[in-house]
């Protein structure tokens, strides 16, 4: 990769502009017929991919994970899991001020780190990011997410959420505020009809996300993103923490034959880049 490239790059991932985050993510949603296609073909399995939109990490894994649907057999099912800052560690509360609280000087490096490496990876997807400039929380927007899923558009919501709000550090997006989520939901063609009564406190969406936590648990979800499949080759159930696992699952389901085309490969790097091309 020339000069050039790096530069673009490395800009890409300190965006602060709202322009520039804008004409960043203007980029990525040119694959958005993409995802679609991909996310409407048929699969003869199933790789169920548990995110939280307060992760950076996840962020990452979207594109690439839908790599895995495009190249094999398999439906992506992508779903929320909401962690907690303080069992994770990154803050000993979550107060009123949403500031981050780090139990000691260790803690603190060790959350830092956590940002600095997504920084590193989202400059080599092109995605625009910027370290959070709060604590999150991300209950509204799971469930939001699950609305829409339900008409098929979780994707193209998702990573409109995404976009705006780490290409920020959510400095320009509420993800707490019902009525910028109603707003992305239009944007990603979604019917807003009883989206109210969905969110409604200890309604449909609340029951739909306590059983996204708690199937995620039963698969021993320790973070995000968390992949869970059956391995075509054994049987049995695998779960796996970490998006560099992504070239294990590939090797499985090309063991077991399920590649789309004859020349799909299951070697995938962790420092993928993109873009996505049909």
């Amino acid at each position: 990769m020339g000069k050039s490239r790096l530069r673009g790059t490395y800009f890409m991932a300190q965006q602060t502009t709202p322009g520039e985050v804008r004409a960043a993510a203007a980029a990525i949603l040119d694959e958005e017929d993409e995802w679609r296609r991909i996310m409407a073909q048929d699969g003869a399995e199933v790789l169920k991919l548990y995110l939280d939109v307060k992760s950076p990490h996840a962020y990452l894994a979207v594109r690439p994970s839908l790599m895995v649907a495009r190249d094999y057999s398999v439906q992506l099912d992508i779903q929320p899991y909401t962690l907690d800052y303080i069992t994770l560690g990154v803050s000993t509360s979550v107060d009123s001020d949403m500031r981050r609280r780090p139990a000691s000087a260790a803690a603190d490096r060790k959350a830092r780190m956590y940002y600095a490496a997504a920084r590193q990876y989202a400059a080599l997807q092109a995605l625009p990011f910027r370290s959070p400039h709060r604590l999150l929380v991300s209950t509204a927007v799971h469930k939001a997410w699950l609305f829409a899923k339900q008409q098929e558009q979780a994707i193209p919501f998702l990573m409109r959420v995404y976009l705006q709000g780490w290409g920020s550090g959510w400095r320009d997006y509420e993800v707490e505020s019902l009525e910028q989520l109603k707003t992305t939901l239009k944007e990603a063609g979604v019917d807003l009809a009883d989206f109210d009564v969905f969110m409604t406190s200890g309604g449909q969406g609340d029951a739909a996300l306590a059983a996204c936590n708690a199937a995620a648990e039963a698969t021993g979800v320790t973070g995000v993103p968390h992949y869970v499949f059956d391995d075509p080759t054994t049987g049995g159930r695998v779960g796996l923490f970490g998006r560099e696992h992504l070239a294990l699952i590939r090797e499985k389901f090309h063991a077991a034959g399920l590649a789309r085309r004859p020349d799909v490969e299951p070697a995938f790097s962790h420092a993928w880049r993109g873009p996505m091309r049909a």
